[in-house]
């Protein structure tokens, strides 16, 4: 795990995830959260069950709610060449059940066993699930 700042897309995993999405987005006017969602599971970078311990899945599942809620402004190209990401009910569906899994598991969780020593982690994790739910609200 290398990991240099509190957002998912500040690892080495994160990295992964934005590789992905680069490639699907390329010379694309937009692209839905069914899609990410459906090629990061493809990808194996994201499980099925929310439920599920897997510190890379749940890297995942947070690096595709900072692209969607356009938490991307540390980004080479924070825009990626003027893609829009859409929201759509199951996606984004799938990535709020996720990431409330994960911001509500505690310690017991990788992911939160590793980034507990900084609160800032929760923090960011917490605003994003809400800022998630938002972009569904509109």
């Amino acid at each position: 795990m290398g990991a240099w700042g509190v957002k998912a897309l500040e690892s080495d995993e994160g990295l992964e995830v934005l590789a992905l999405v680069e490639e699907i987005s390329d010379g694309r006017d937009e692209v839905t959260a069914d899609e990410l969602v459906n090629a990061v599971r493809a990808e194996g970078l994201l499980g099925v069950d929310p439920a599920e311990d897997e510190y890379l899945y749940d890297v995942t599942a947070l690096a595709l709610a900072e692209i969607l809620t356009g938490d991307t402004a540390q980004l080479a190209d924070p825009t990626f060449a003027g893609t829009t990401f859409v929201t759509t009910s199951q996606g984004t569906c799938a990535l709020i059940t996720w990431l409330t899994q994960l911001r509500d598991a505690g310690d017991e969780r990788e992911f939160r066993e590793l980034r507990s020593n900084d609160p800032q982690h929760i923090i960011h994790l917490t605003a994003t699930v809400e800022a998630l739910v938002r972009t569904q609200d509109t």
